[in-house]
């Protein structure tokens, strides 16, 4: 990601986030603000050491702000301000990080956690509307989503047992399911359940999708876990891993069929 240079409303909104999360008075908005702003354009070279602090006068918001909707606007800040001289002992810095703390302090402890999505860590917060409905610099207050009711609904973080899939010489006869399109799932609930916290081991991705077991016919069977409700029939393709809690999972160390075929 490329530095640029600020607007204005992204330091409003960072100074109402103070206002709002106490760590200022109404009164103390314009020095905050004019604090955050020279920092900023001395990092990015648009004021010289030798140049007078820009002028500024906060604009207050007409409503409360997401909470991590505030800890993106901080993201964005540190992130386009932290290359200048003097950043590590900065008012700004210390600042910044006040104010994501504040902001963290008062979100579930669900959201401060990590996941991993396709590979990648994120924080759990990153991964809400409220995150990516905030734009990477604001260039007005009405783009910071609002605070709502409150209410910040965590998803639940689906894990499971990765296992490998298992074809003959000739391949899948899924017609396009999943075992024609990779070479993985990861078992992520049972009879409609979570699986055990023992086989909770990796999130599902795209290159491992997630399944879901079903006992039938005195066996257990796997099918796509995001299509509950489609019909699927077996493809030739089956299920297995090396790992020891396999068998655990399931109670026997034998592979078991993949339902991934529709017509």
């Amino acid at each position: 990601m490329s530095v640029f240079r600020l607007d204005k409303a992204h330091i409003d909104g960072l100074v109402n986030a103070g206002i709002q999360l106490s760590l200022i008075e109404v009164d103390e908005a314009n020095d905050t603000g004019r604090m955050l702003l020279e920092q900023h354009y001395r990092s990015i070279g648009f004021l010289r050491d030798d140049e007078s602090p820009p002028r500024y006068a906060v604009t207050i918001a007409p409503f409360l702000f997401h909470l991590v909707a505030i800890l993106n606007l901080v993201a964005c800040y540190e992130y386009q301000t932290c290359e200048g001289r003097g950043w590590g002992t900065s008012p700004a810095r210390e600042w910044s990080r006040r104010l994501r703390d504040a902001a963290l302090r008062r979100l579930p402890e669900a959201a401060t956690q990590v996941t991993r999505i396709a590979g990648i860590e994120y924080l759990v917060y990153q991964t809400l509307p409220a995150w990516e409905n905030t734009p990477w610099g604001i260039t007005s207050l009405d783009e910071v989503p609002d605070i709502g009711d409150g209410e910040i609904v965590i998803p639940v973080i689906r894990r499971g047992l990765p296992v490998d899939i298992l074809t003959g010489p000739s391949g899948s006869f899924s017609n396009g399911g999943l075992s024609s399109r990779v070479r993985s799932v990861v078992i992520v609930e049972i009879e409609g359940e979570p699986v055990p916290e023992f086989a909770c081991i990796r999130e599902p991705s795209d290159d491992a999708p997630a399944v879901s077991l079903r006992f039938e016919y005195g066996r257990y069977v796997a099918r796509p876990a995001d299509e509950p409700d489609r019909w699927f029939m077996a493809s030739g393709a089956f299920l297995h891993t090396s790992d020891s809690r396999w068998s655990e999972l399931i109670g026997h160390s034998l592979p078991i069929p993949l339902h991934d075929r529709t017509e």
